[in-house]
């Protein structure tokens, strides 16, 4: 969880039970939690880890409604409310370092 202080108290254990109300499965693609499946951004299998997905954008929220998806899935979400999740431009400034280490 990268932003804690702006996640509810109760956040793990709602998420939890979200995940365990969903049957451990995306609830967008059926993906199963701890499966593999191949990955485009690495290009390898990797394993599936379910996310807990704020539904209305408001972490702050203590009873804010709780999705469970995949993070393909979480990040489509995203890429369609027009925002960037702060993982991926995290990990796009990392490569792009890389690149330049790599290069001098």
């Amino acid at each position: 969880m990268r932003n804690r202080k702006r996640y509810a108290r109760n956040f793990k254990r709602r998420a939890r039970a979200a995940k365990e109300a969903a049957n451990w499965q995306c609830t967008k693609c059926g993906a199963v939690h701890g499966s593999k499946r191949y990955s485009q951004w690495v290009e390898r299998d990797v394993t599936v880890w379910l996310q807990a997905h704020h539904v209305n954008c408001d972490p702050e929220n203590e009873n804010a409604d709780l999705g469970v998806v995949c993070p393909r899935c979480h990040y489509r979400v995203y890429h369609a409310n027009g925002k960037r999740p702060a993982w991926l431009i995290e990990s796009l400034k990392h490569r792009r370092l890389i690149v330049v280490a790599y290069l001098v």
